[in-house]
């Protein structure tokens, strides 16, 4: 099984992207509105990105040194981001979420069946939800994002060692027992 994604950005290297508007009509039949896969040191400008069953934006596998700026995300499934397997070093700007996602905003270091490595380094500066509350995020072990210092946010531990536990779970079955399903591109 693979994503069904409304918009994809693949295999990109520093191209600038602006005024994006990203709003399917039924987005809930997507996973996710928009995916970032494989694309390094590009820019991401002034988007409104209405979001799918999954996420608002999928920063996929190997994606590093982005930077997305100036964001209205209106999360409708699990998250507002889910960054994954070596993308590292990303940078989100002025980043307003609409609504909240259903398990987390913002999940980092899930399972990816093409990328067990970590992804560090990734900084949220000026990330705040319209309705006041905090910005709740989870992470892998080893993949604790950077937030300003004045952030409200709120670490989910609980879903942070519920993650380790099924990337480790998932990482076994993989990679040691050879046993492979379609799932986490």
């Amino acid at each position: 099984m693979s994503d069904n994604n409304y918009h994809s950005f693949e295999n990109e290297t520093e191209t600038h992207y602006e005024g994006w508007s990203l709003e399917p009509t039924f987005p809930l039949n997507f996973d996710d509105t928009m995916k970032v896969f494989r694309c390094n040191r590009c820019t991401f400008t002034d988007f409104k990105v209405d979001g799918g069953k999954e996420d608002c934006i999928d920063i996929g596998r190997e994606s590093s040194g982005n930077k997305l700026t100036s964001f209205k995300l209106k999360p409708n499934g699990r998250y507002a981001f889910t960054i994954k397997g070596e993308s590292n070093g990303n940078e989100f700007y002025d980043i307003e979420l609409l609504s909240h996602g259903k398990d987390a905003d913002i999940e980092i270091g899930n399972w990816s069946t093409y990328n067990y490595e970590k992804s560090t380094g990734n900084t949220f500066g000026g990330i705040y939800a319209k309705d006041k509350e905090p910005i709740t995020y989870c992470y892998r072990l080893g993949c604790k994002p950077v937030f300003q210092a004045n952030a409200n946010v709120k670490h989910l531990w609980w879903r942070s060692i519920g993650l380790t536990f099924y990337w480790w779970f998932k990482y076994v079955k993989h990679v040691v027992f050879k046993m492979h399903d379609n799932m986490g591109k």
